[in-house]
C-alpha cells in the first residue's frame, strides 16, 4: 500500500504545533506496520535546512519526507516546486492523506488527486472547530464556501481525532464519512519514574514537598492560561511552584507574568522555553497536576503524555480527549469558570498524583502502534 502524505510543515518544525507531532509519529507508526509512506511539505520554520537538499528525498525517523522550499518566509506557505511535483506523487500513491484546512497550497494537493481519481482523506486537527470560527471570521467563511468546502465534499473520508470534534463539524453538512481516530502518542518516550522527577526538581531548585503543577506546549490565547492567576490566588496558603514549558506565541506570556505579578504569585513561577517533547519526561515526571484550561483542544497531546508519566490533569471541558479519559486515574475536567478551577485547585493541592495508574491506563488505548493499526485497518477500508 502505497500512502503519500502531505502537511504544510513537518518535523522538526515543533513550533507549529500539536499536528506537526501527531503526523510525523502516525506517519512513523504506518511505517512500522509495513505500509510505504512518502511525506511532501516544505521546510517552513526550517531555516537551517541544507538548500541543496530540498526537493530530495529525505530519512526521517523510517518516514521518507521531502521538503520542498516555500517561496517566501512570511505570509501563506506556497511552494512552486512542490506544486510542479505534485503529478509524479500523487501517479505514485494509492490514497492521500492530508492535513491543510486554511493552507492554500493544500488547496493544489487536492485538486491533483482528485484530477488521478486517488482517494484523498482529510484530517480536520481543529480547524473547523468552534474557536478557529471565531478567529477572523469574516475571512474564514467566504475563504471556506469558495475553496475549502468544495473540496471536502469530493473527499472520501474525514478524519477527527475525537468525538467532540465530530460534533463540532455536524452544522456544515458535509458529506463524507467521519471517521474517529485518536492522536498517536509515543508512549516509548513517556513513562513513569519517580526518580528522574527528583532529580530534574533538584537541578532546577524546586523543593521535593511542594505540590508542582506544569503547563507545557506554546503559550497562546487559546491555551486559556489567563484563568490560572486568580485560581492559584485561591490556594496560596499552601506549598506549591508553577512550571512552564513554552514559547509565547501571541504575547500571552508576557500577559500571563503581568497577571501573576498583580496576584503575588511570580516568585513561585518557572519559565522555560519550548523544549523537543523528548525532553519532557523530566518535567512531567517531577510535575503532579498538568493545567490546560484550553478555551479550544480538539486533542490535547500532552494530556497523554502528562498521564503516561505518572502525573496527573486538570483540563476544561474544552479539551476534546477529557470524554474518553473520564474512567482514567488522575483526570480532572470542569468547565472554564474561575470558581470551577478555584475547586478543581482546591482539590488537587491535597490529592496524590496518579503515578504508574494513569500510566498503565493510557498505555492500553494511545500508543502509536495501536493507533497506526486503526489508520492502517481505515486506509484499507477506502482502498
Amino acid at each position: 500500500m502505497r500512502v503519500l502524505h502531505f502537511i504544510p510543515v513537518y518535523a522538526p518544525a515543533w513550533q507549529f504545533g500539536g499536528p506537526i507531532l501527531s503526523v510525523s509519529r502516525l506517519c512513523e507508526g504506518l511505517v512500522q506496520q509495513g505500509v510505504d509512506v512518502r511525506v511532501i511539505t516544505t521546510n517552513a520554520g526550517l531555516p537551517d535546512f541544507p538548500s541543496d537538499q530540498l526537493g530530495l528525498p529525505q530519512n526521517v525517523n523510517g518516514v521518507q519526507v521531502t521538503y520542498y522550499p516555500v517561496d517566501k518566509h512570511s505570509g501563506p506557505i506556497t511552494s512552486r516546486l512542490l506544486v510542479e511535483s505534485l503529478t509524479v506523487h500523487i501517479e505514485w500513491a494509492h490514497l492521500l492523506h492530508l492535513s491543510s484546512i486554511w493552507q492554500p497550497l493544500g488547496l493544489h494537493v487536492q485538486h491533483a488527486a482528485h484530477h488521478a481519481q486517488v482517494p484523498v482523506i482529510q484530517t480536520l486537527r481543529g480547524a473547523l472547530g468552534p474557536y478557529s470560527w471565531r478567529r477572523g471570521w469574516w475571512k474564514k467563511v467566504p475563504y471556506f464556501l469558495l475553496f475549502e468546502r468544495p473540496l471536502l465534499q469530493r473527499a472520501t473520508a474525514l478524519h477527527c481525532t475525537t468525538d467532540q470534534e465530530a460534533r463540532e463539524i455536524r452544522w456544515l453538512r458535509l458529506k463524507p464519512h467521519v471517521e474517529v481516530v485518536a492522536n498517536p502518542i509515543d508512549l516509548d518516550k513517556f513513562y513513569c519514574d519517580r526518580t528522574i522527577g527528583a532529580n530534574w526538581r533538584h537541578e532546577n531548585q524546586i523543593p521535593a514537598d511542594d505540590v508542582l503543577f506544569v503547563v507545557a506546549g506554546r503559550i497562546h490565547h487559546k491555551k486559556g492560561l489567563d484563568l490560572l492567576p486568580k485560581a492559584l490566588k485561591s490556594i496560596v496558603k499552601y506549598q506549591w511552584q508553577l512550571v512552564l514549558i513554552g514559547d509565547d506565541d501571541d504575547g500571552s506570556a508576557i500577559r500571563l507574568r503581568r497577571k501573576l505579578k498583580s496576584c503575588g504569585l511570580l516568585h513561585r513561577c518557572h519559565w522555560f522555553g519550548s523544549v523537543p517533547s523528548s525532553e519532557l519526561l523530566g518535567p512531567l515526571n517531577a510535575a503532579d497536576w498538568l493545567l490546560l484550561p484550553s478555551r479550544h483542544e480538539n486533542f490535547g497531546n500532552i494530556v497523554i503524555e502528562a498521564l503516561a508519566s505518572g502525573c496527573g490533569v486538570a483540563v476544561s471541558k474544552n479539551v476534546g480527549v477529557h470524554e474518553s479519559l473520564s474512567l482514567c486515574p488522575g483526570v480532572s475536567s470542569g468547565i472554564r469558570r474561575s470558581k470551577t478551577w478555584n475547586i478543581i485547585l482546591k482539590q488537587l493541592i491535597s490529592s496524590n498524583r496518579p503515578g504508574s495508574l494513569s500510566e498503565a491506563w493510557v498505555n492500553d488505548r494511545y500508543s502509536q502502534q495501536a493507533i497506526a493499526a486503526q489508520v492502517l485497518a481505515l486506509y484499507e477500508r477506502i482502498i
